[in-house]
Parts: structure tokens; sequence; C-alpha cells
């Protein structure tokens, strides 16, 4: 079975879902979804420390736009992100 594929809005990499973070707007802020259950449109993020500062840069204009919500609070969960994702890395090895 193949695995469902998704694009990061920052950086545009498409990888597979599980390997992304999802994000989606509840009322009027923005809410991590780990399990990507919950309902609406969603925005996934990869979990580098690039995209996650990307996310925020405009002060979240990206995510904004992809969640087409302009009146999103996007402060709170991405703080949270970058606490729980911030020393994560794109899978590479260092040689």
């Amino acid at each position: 079975m193949r695995r469902p594929v998704r694009t990061c809005v920052v950086c545009r990499t498409a990888r597979p879902q599980d390997a992304l973070l999802r994000v989606v707007a509840a009322g009027a802020e923005l809410v991590v979804d780990p399990g990507s259950r919950r309902g609406g449109r969603g925005a996934y993020l990869c979990p580098r420390p690039a995209c996650l500062q990307g996310a925020g840069a405009r002060d979240g204009a990206v995510l904004r736009r992809a969640l087409r919500r302009p009146d999103l609070e996007v402060g709170p969960a991405l703080a949270e992100l970058r606490a729980t994702h911030g020393d994560a890395t794109d899978g590479a090895t260092a040689p």
C-alpha cells in the first residue's frame, strides 16, 4: 500500500505524510494535529528547524495563506512546534 505524500508549505518538498507535521485552524488559533485526525483544512510542515522558522516568517503569512485564514493566530502553536521539534533533523546523517 502506498503512503500518502504531502508537501511542506514552507520549503515545498514532497514527503510521506507521516514524515510531516500537520497543523489546522481551530477557531482563530492554529493547533498542532499530531494524529492527522482533526477535520478541516490542514497544512503540513517539515520538522526541520528551518521550516519551522520559515512558517513564522512575516507573522505566519505562509500558514495563513495555506489555511485560507487571514485572522489566524499562529504564534503559540509555532512556539509549541519549535519547542518539541526544534532540534529535529531532516533525516540526514553527518559524515
